[in-house]
């Protein structure tokens, strides 16, 4: 039986980060998704592609925390639901910020209210935890910003546990309410700030004088978007 779970294109799940989207662009973790068009019909001059498996032409295949690029590469770096997968995800974020020029931003999702969905797959970021996690790499938050609503979080885990207990009665029972709900309820509820399912974060480098524009302004930055 298939999932009755439903979500919002990825298209529409990115949007709120496309002002910050602009130059060349690396598509860090991209599987299988070529959403080439997409960011160049919102700032993208170009768009490269990277990860351990991909079969987009051209692909960079590569462990996210190697990856075989000079410094400062990139004006933009997408990384969408990819560092509850990885195994060091601070080496990934390092990296990430080596390749990310000085004046570009890292536009990062990571999930924190979803079910186990292989494989691997090691964590969940809080809000605060994903701010905690730009301080350690001395990257900026200019945003953080909710994903989904309670529709996709309730559905997605009852039927996971479902799932794993092989109940296909109650399977059948929910299968409709489920999509239903889900269905109705796709666009992201912004005033779920702590409670949401996932959470994107705009990063810029924070430079040696400890802050992210030269002018004093980056550690409030930070804790506005807290």
């Amino acid at each position: 039986m298939r999932s009755p779970v439903v979500f919002q294109s990825l298209e529409d799940e990115l949007k709120p980060m496309m002002k910050y989207v602009r130059g060349r662009v690396l598509n860090a973790g991209c599987g299988s998704r070529d959403i080439t068009d997409f960011l160049v019909a919102n700032g993208a001059t170009s768009v490269e592609h990277c990860d351990v498996k991909s079969n987009i032409p051209g692909a960079i295949i590569s462990d996210l925390a190697h990856i075989p690029m000079e410094d400062a590469r990139y004006d933009t770096i997408v990384c969408n639901a990819v560092l509850e997968h990885v195994q060091f995800p601070d080496k990934v974020m390092q990296e990430l910020r080596r390749v990310l020029k000085p004046d570009g931003h890292l536009l990062l999702c990571i999930p924190f209210m979803q079910p186990y969905h292989p494989k691997p797959d090691y964590r969940r970021y809080s809000r605060e935890g994903m701010v905690e996690l730009a301080r350690i790499h001395e990257l900026e938050p200019i945003e953080v910003l909710p994903v989904h609503t309670v529709a996709q979080t309730v559905t997605w885990i009852w039927w996971s546990c479902l799932d794993e207990k092989r109940n296909q009665v109650q399977k059948a029972l929910l299968w409709l309410p489920f999509y239903l709900w889900g269905r109705f309820s796709q666009h992201t509820d912004p005033s779920l700030q702590h409670q949401s399912n996932s959470y994107q974060m705009v990063l810029r480098k924070i430079h040696s004088n400890g802050n992210g524009n030269g002018n004093g302004s980056g550690s409030s930055a930070s804790h506005r978007s807290a």
